[in-house]
């Protein structure tokens, strides 16, 4: 008889151009919203108010859950995002779906795995695009026999930046000072400077583990610990969701991320890890809607290392460091886990004041 239970799909099992749906269509309920708070912390006040409106990264756990079945289940790491942007608002209620298609593969010199590159596109119910992304992950192989992409990989073309002027803006209820616990407005953050969040978060098995099957994530790496040697690797989504919920010390006044221009996932994080947020300003703009300006932020998250003690030391905390393998080449010192630049929404101070 045929073996029904289903292993997933290898290195070897994609072509470019493939195109895939993610199963399972997931309805929004206030659950999520209550949930994601008491696993994150998270405060953003935009998400936590009477129009039950999703935060951003729920949107984005949820529908790259749809995609852990068909691309990642026997993932060895998640590495990176690029051109991701959040299209149209979702709220409590809404369905939401997820189509793939692979855009890149590349096999890894070892021959025992290869980099997979997939464009992700979500809609909900009524056919409205919500959010779209790209993102590469390292898949094993069946075999070790070569496949055409050792010798000859196909990168796809990705864009370094979402341009400000493409940003989605909905209609936006500002929020006040008094709600935000908040004093900083989008023309108080000037670039260049740096914001240590100072709350650190020391990682545990049963609040990853809830956090990942939350999302319907299902990758073998985050829970089988019988084969990952005793140590499943956290869900690399868990950090952006703690630095981001970190972040908000000092960034209380935002509306909420509308794109990420790329995201690398440097380092390995496990239970017993305590991550800590800084994040450096790295450019402004200004937007079509008067009442709001857009900041580019570089988050970093750091593991086993507060960063802010560094600047109290008088020195700075470096995001990379020479690589002594490879002279002229940088690397990420192994406690950084997550490079993550963004655009975040602001609110202007004229628009407070009125």
């Amino acid at each position: 008889m045929q073996q029904k239970g289903w292993t997933g799909y290898f290195f070897e099992d994609f072509t470019l151009g493939m195109k895939l749906k993610g199963p399972t269509p997931r309805t929004m309920t206030d659950g999520e919203i209550a949930l994601y708070i008491a696993l994150t912390g998270d405060r953003t006040p935009h998400f936590c108010g009477p129009r039950r409106l999703i935060h951003p990264l729920i949107i984005f756990h949820t529908v790259f859950g749809q995609t852990v079945r068909q691309i990642s289940l026997n993932a060895r790491a998640n590495l990176g995002y690029a051109d991701m942007r959040w299209i149209a608002p979702v709220f409590v209620g809404d369905t939401l779906s997820i189509y793939m298609e692979i855009i890149g593969l590349k096999e890894n010199s070892s021959r025992d795995s290869g980099v997979v590159y997939v464009k992700n596109t979500a809609y909900k119910q009524d056919g409205t695009e919500v959010m779209r992304f790209t993102r590469w992950v390292m898949l094993r192989k069946r075999t070790s026999h070569p496949t055409p992409f050792l010798d000859q990989p196909h990168l796809p073309s990705l864009p370094k930046i979402v341009p400000p002027e493409e940003l989605a803006l909905f209609e936006e209820t500002l929020p006040t000072f008094e709600q935000c616990g908040g004093r900083w407005a989008f023309e108080d953050y000037q670039i260049g400077e740096r914001i240590f969040h100072y709350d650190g978060m020391t990682m545990n098995d049963s609040d990853q583990m809830t956090f990942t099957r939350l999302f319907q994530n299902s990758a073998k790496v985050h829970f089988d610990r019988h084969k990952m040697n005793g140590t499943p690797l956290l869900y690399g989504g868990l950090a952006i969701s703690h630095g981001y919920a970190q972040a908000f010390n000092g960034l209380e006044m935002r509306l909420g991320l509308r794109a990420l221009n790329s995201g690398h996932h440097t380092h390995p994080t496990h239970s017993g890890d305590t991550l800590y947020t800084f994040t450096d300003v790295l450019d402004k703009a200004s937007l079509p809607d008067p009442s709001v300006g857009a900041l580019r932020l570089r988050m970093i998250v750091v593991k086993n290392l507060d960063p802010s003690e560094f600047s109290e030391s008088g020195q700075t905390f470096p995001i990379t460091q020479e690589d002594p393998h490879k002279p002229g080449k940088t690397q990420y010192p192994s406690h950084i886990v997550l490079d993550l630049d963004y655009w975040e929404i602001l609110p202007r101070q004229a628009a407070l004041i009125a």
